[in-house]
């Protein structure tokens, strides 16, 4: 596919023209990490949801986590991207690129990449603090490319993900409801492994049924409205605005089902 081609095909999920160009960027900025790069990083987050698993929400975080001991400088990441994207974002009109580094620490890494003082997405790097299963991970092909490939959790692991992240954020966010909802419908589940793991993470942070039920009932329609309404086509928000979003705590209730139970034994 062209890169025509390739906006044409988020335009017809409903994201704008300068969503899908965007998108693109990560893309490409995605696949070339990856191939300097190979085994070093897991793509993870929102990002993976728009790239492979048709997610209308749209994210401009290319999270990535380091699976090995030592990551690529800020200075090597950078010019692989920069010579990957630069070429792109002028056809696109973006003119020239900059990259501005937010926040570098030993386990969180942010960098943004910017455009006529835009900021168009950012790369975030993330430590690992326990290991993937190899079975969790798969190989992804860019924009029907074999040549292009990047690696990212599955479905399952990503809802594992999700659910400890709507858990333990000290700010709720509803894109991560939105997300756990997504991944329910698309027919993501936890299995016996992921769901030990999640039962080993609520435990670890002390959370109970009534603390989880307290934070699915956070998710208000105020919450859902102000959050969702920016990075969802008008045709999946709409519906979920006019059930009061009562979909997303439905399915967050549902795989959490287990630890909602036992606070009413």
């Amino acid at each position: 596919m062209n890169l025509q081609d390739r906006v044409d095909q988020y335009k017809r999920r409903d994201f704008q023209v300068a969503e899908a160009e965007i998108l693109v960027l990560i893309e490409e900025a995605a696949a070339a990490i990856f191939a300097s790069f190979p085994d070093y990083f897991i793509l993870c987050g929102g990002s993976t949801l728009v790239l492979f698993y048709g997610s209308p929400r749209l994210s401009r975080d290319l999270d990535l986590f380091a699976s090995l001991s030592t990551v690529p400088t800020h200075g090597d990441i950078e010019a692989v991207v920069r010579a990957t994207l630069q070429p792109i974002a002028e056809i696109f009109g973006f003119g020239q690129l900059d990259f501005r580094k937010d926040a570098d620490s030993p386990d969180f890494a942010r960098y943004w990449i910017i455009a006529n003082q835009r900021a168009l997405f950012s790369i975030d790097l993330t430590r690992i603090g326990g290991g993937v299963l190899r079975s969790q991970i798969v190989k992804q092909t860019v924009a029907n490319n074999p040549n292009k490939t990047v690696l990212t959790l599955t479905p399952d692991y990503l809802l594992l993900q999700k659910c400890e992240t709507f858990l333990s954020r000290r700010y709720l966010k509803a894109r991560d409801g939105f997300d756990i909802h997504l991944l329910a419908t698309r027919g993501a589940r936890l299995d016996v492994n992921l769901h030990a793991h999640l039962e080993d993470f609520i435990t670890m942070n002390e959370l109970d049924g009534e603390s989880i039920d307290r934070r699915i009932q956070s998710l208000t329609p105020k919450l859902c409205t102000v959050e969702l309404r920016p990075v969802l086509p008008p045709a999946i928000f709409e519906p979920l605005a006019k059930d009061d979003f009562q979909p997303i705590r439905r399915s967050i209730r549902t795989i959490l089902s287990h630890w909602l139970k036992e606070s009413t034994r």
